[in-house]
């Protein structure tokens, strides 16, 4: 098992990687936040206006959301196969670290199952 300090080959410690990981990863997920917020605020508008009883409108309204909805899902889908494409690239560079890492996840999750 690496040592905090050991490097990696690539010039940087495990620790630098494993803190570089988890910082990729929380800007995932904010980006994913940030647009399913945008989503969510969009259905609300879009709620508020059937609510006002103009049927055109929210025939117009409707539309808006189904295409924004298409178009935050295909986002996503692209997120996501950017993120698999980059996982997978790690994956094949560093093996053992993504084993360790793995590991890592399990035990902690193992051990925050034995806690509830």
């Amino acid at each position: 098992m690496a040592r905090r300090g050991t490097s990696n080959g690539n010039g940087s410690t495990v620790a630098e990687d494993i803190v570089n990981i988890e910082r990729e990863i929380g800007e995932l997920m904010h980006d994913i936040e940030a647009r399913v917020g945008k989503l969510q605020s969009l259905a609300k508008r879009s709620a508020q206006h059937a609510a006002e009883g103009a049927s055109g409108f929210v025939s117009d309204a409707a539309d808006s959301v189904k295409n924004g909805a298409h178009a935050i899902s295909d986002e996503a889908s692209r997120m996501t196969g950017d993120a698999m494409r980059r996982i997978e690239e790690e994956v094949g560079q560093r093996p053992l670290l993504t084993l360790a890492i793995a590991a890592g996840i399990g035990f902690l999750a193992g051990m925050a199952g034995r806690r509830h």
